[in-house]
């Protein structure tokens, strides 16, 4: 081997070596932290042990478009009502129907960031879910980025250092809310028609 040839190589593995400390290994260390390994929680209720009957109020905020769906009750006993966009009686199957999807909400994971949670996007959360309940507490929902298979956000919930993932298709429904709140839609009343029948040209009038 010729002396061209040896310091070739020489700067051949030089080059590599800057590549691997510079570029490769710092990626890898920022994708280690990034990604629920050790101590992650693998699916679970993610609002835990509640239940519809402790819903006092439901409220879904996307501050991307600055648009709201909220609907709630006074009292556990009382009926629901929406309150925005516009206040107006509710369906109270679907306002119902609605609390038990939000109760049984689930995650698919759960951990503790090693990074904090500047790369999750739930610090300027794309939609807020806030659900106040009988005993008087106040629960809140931050959904942020998509992950990045694209089927799932990362929720953060308020007082919580973990992040969840939770299924897109779950939370589309919820979402869907904006669109669709659960207003009582009014029932169509029945129109009456009279019809006249032919007259039987074989009957004969009595006199």
């Amino acid at each position: 081997m010729n002396r061209n040839s040896t310091i070739a190589l020489v700067v051949i593995f030089a080059a590599l070596l800057v590549y691997v400390l510079v570029v490769q290994r710092p990626a890898d260390e920022a994708k280690l932290n990034a990604t629920p390994t050790a101590g992650a929680v693998t699916s679970g209720p993610l609002w835990g042990a509640l239940t519809g009957d402790q819903v006092l109020s439901v409220r879904v905020e996307d501050r991307t478009q600055a648009r709201s769906v909220a609907f709630g009750r006074a009292e556990a006993a009382a009926s629901w009502g929406v309150t925005e966009p516009e206040s107006k009686p509710a369906d109270q199957l679907a306002a119902a129907s609605n609390v038990a999807t939000l109760a049984t909400l689930t995650y698919q994971s759960q951990f503790t960031p090693g990074t904090g949670l500047e790369g999750f996007g739930v610090l300027s959360p794309t939609y807020v879910i806030e659900v106040a309940l009988v005993d008087g507490r106040l629960l809140r929902a931050f959904i942020g980025d998509k992950t990045p298979t694209g089927d799932s956000y990362y929720v953060q919930q308020e007082g919580l250092a973990q992040v969840s993932v939770v299924s897109g298709v779950s939370l589309s429904t919820i979402f869907g809310w904006l669109d669709q709140p659960p207003y009582l839609q009014p029932t169509a009343t029945p129109t009456l028609e009279a019809t006249l029948l032919p007259l039987d040209p074989t009957l004969t009038p009595s006199p």
